[in-house]
């Protein structure tokens, strides 16, 4: 079984289970799905609970791509394509940031070539600069809201 849309998963141990095959409980959309084992590859979030009389019950909760294989369920986080898309934001960004600089410096010197030389020059310099801040945001960068 494969769900190759990312969804929110909730893993319960299974209380009423009697044997290993069905030790597990995710739960997503109100269904109920019962592995042997869970391996999740993905972050997750814990939150604990506490029942008069059995004292405290932890729950986790995952995101992620779905695929159950021998009574193993694997919760795996979704990849996109963020290089792919960040390269063609470098790209297009570039290209506005170019045209501007060529612009400006057409008018700050009053020569067209020299706009277009000072323009021409910078276009490899700040691409490569952009990429690297990019990817550092992506990777560093999480703003909490």
């Amino acid at each position: 079984m494969s769900n190759s849309v990312e969804k929110v998963y909730q893993v319960r141990y299974n209380t009423q289970s009697t044997d290993d095959s069905n030790r597990w409980r995710l739960l997503c959309d109100g269904q109920e799905i019962l592995v042997a084992n869970i391996v999740i590859n993905s972050q997750t979030f814990t939150t604990k609970d506490y029942i008069e009389g059995a004292g405290d019950k932890w729950h986790v909760t995952c995101h992620g791509e779905l695929t159950i294989e021998n009574d193993t369920a694997y919760i795996n986080f979704k990849k996109d394509n963020a290089i792919a898309r960040h390269l063609a934001k470098t790209i297009t960004w570039r290209i506005v940031g170019s045209i501007d600089t060529m612009l400006v410096s057409w008018l700050i010197t009053g020569n067209l070539k020299m706009g277009l030389a000072i323009g021409g020059v910078e276009v490899l310099t700040k691409m490569i600069l952009y990429f690297f801040h990019e990817r550092a945001w992506y990777k560093y960068g999480k703003l909490s809201r």
